[in-house]
């Protein structure tokens, strides 16, 4: 089981260390993946369309980083 407060922290340090997406300057969020995981992640992140926009996502990707994984510590 996480300790709220624990959680919270994290969640805070995690923001406040990064709080831009270091390729496009837009302020990072933390979002649910939909399979329990909470990532600290850039929101304007699309496709890159065409080899210009797919290489410099290679170079410079957008923020995209797990932070906490719900699914561990379950309670049986």
């Amino acid at each position: 089981m996480f300790d709220n407060a624990r959680v919270l922290d994290l969640l805070e340090r995690a923001i406040d260390d990064d709080p831009m997406c270091r390729a496009c300057g837009s302020p990072n969020t933390i979002e649910d993946d939909g399979a329990g995981r909470l990532c600290l992640v850039c929101p304007t992140t699309i496709a890159p369309a065409g080899l210009a926009a797919r290489v410099s996502a290679a170079l410079l990707p957008h923020t995209r980083r797990r932070l906490l994984d719900l699914t561990e510590h379950v309670a049986a």
